[in-house]
């Protein structure tokens, strides 16, 4: 206990006599350290606000879309729609469905720019979460539910004074009855970016007569595999037994997300990790050239007494806490840049994990480990008499 006492007082003393090199020494591993934590806390960060958000969604709820599940998916490539206002009315007469409305997305001329609209069914609002600041959500063909931006950019009033106002859509006017609150910035689907009206109103916008999507909720989250089950025999039936859509929950959605949001982050943190394995390179080179500078140190050490042991001791301590004191700087400098990024942006949250930590540490101390060894045998196997005559 005594002589790892006095080998380790021997290797801080080694490091502080050389308080530069020593720095830039650990310069590596506390950048690696540090991106690390910073991109796994984001990444972290980003999955769980966006899990909260499709959870707020509800667990009840089901989207139906075109194309097919096994080809296209929700991430496959763009496919014609054959979904109609007709299949939605067909989905709402099923027993385990509470409320069912299309959507149809369109950009549209409004005042003197263009606007995106969203065309949905006053059944919308019993499906998804509609923060109003003002008004109330659609009742009929003819009105509107503008976005805080839209309200501000078009009619240059606030939410409340805006309501009761006309806006001009290609042409036709539009009563505005509502406005959204303003987003706060994210990720995920559930801050309002687009203002609604009504599908047929959109439909004869897009000059279209097939929907984007048709939004469903369930009774409850016991009916969801029910409603699910229902609605593909009603529309595979009635499409004549083509499955040209494909039925998705909530549930799937949050696993797809979450599984892509994994290997994002463990795709980041690789990355990151590769300045871990340059600063380690950095460790073992600096130290092989402290084992050459300090040849005459370790003849003298081995002529007084010193063991191989004794000598390759030093060494790879010196070598396990520079990887160490740099692990722990870079987490404190990863945490400190981590609780600063949603300060700079709310699009930027973090989440800052104990196991994130505990790795990048662990990873540091086995760096140092790893690439102490050769800069330590190196030193033991110098012979007195060699390393004194050399100097």
């Amino acid at each position: 206990m005594y002589k790892m006492l006095q080998t380790t007082k021997l290797a801080l003393k080694a490091l502080l006599g050389s308080p530069l090199r020593t720095a830039l020494t650990m310069l590596g591993m506390v950048i690696g350290v540090a991106a690390v934590i910073v991109l796994t806390s984001l990444g972290n960060g980003v999955q769980e606000r966006v899990t909260g958000q499709i959870g707020n969604l509800g667990t009840d709820t089901v989207q139906i879309n075109p194309g097919s599940e096994a080809n296209d998916g929700p991430f496959g490539s763009a496919v014609t729609s054959t979904l109609t206002v007709g299949d939605a009315r067909r989905v709402a007469a099923l027993p385990s469905v509470a409320a069912v409305s299309p959507s149809v997305s369109v950009v549209a001329r409004a005042g003197g720019g263009s606007l995106s609209l969203s065309g949905v069914d006053p059944a919308y609002a019993r499906i998804r979460t509609v923060d109003l600041a003002a008004g109330r959500f659609l009742a009929r063909p003819g009105e509107l539910v503008l976005t805080a931006d839209a309200a501000r950019d078009l009619l240059t009033a606030a939410p409340s004074a805006s309501i009761g106002k006309a806006v001009d859509i290609k042409g036709a006017p539009y009563a505005v009855v509502g406005v959204t609150k303003a987003a706060e910035g994210g990720f995920g689907p559930p801050i309002p970016s687009t203002s609604y009206i009504s599908t047929a109103d959109a439909l004869a916008l897009a000059d279209v007569s097939t929907v984007g999507q048709i939004l469903v909720r369930a009774r409850d989250s016991e009916s969801v595999d029910a409603a699910v089950s229902e609605i593909r025999t009603a529309l595979t039936a009635s499409h004549g037994g083509t499955t040209d859509f494909y039925v998705e929950t909530q549930a799937e959605l949050l696993s797809t997300f979450t599984l892509i949001s994994d290997l994002l982050t463990y795709l980041l943190a690789g990355i990151a990790a590769i300045s871990l394995l340059v600063g380690g390179i950095g460790i073992m080179n600096i130290m092989l050239v402290s084992v050459t500078e300090r040849t005459r140190e370790i003849g003298v050490r081995k002529a007084l007494g010193a063991t191989s042991w004794d000598v390759l001791s030093q060494f790879f301590l010196e070598a396990v806490l520079l990887a160490l004191i740099g692990g722990l700087a870079g987490i404190g400098l990863g945490a400190g840049v981590a609780a600063l990024l949603p300060r700079i942006s709310s699009n930027l949250p973090t989440d800052i994990t104990s196991t994130a930590v505990g790795l990048a540490f662990g990873v540091s101390a086995l760096i140092g480990v790893v690439f102490g060894v050769l800069p330590a045998v190196r030193s033991a196997r110098l012979q007195p008499v060699e390393a004194l005559r050399r100097e």
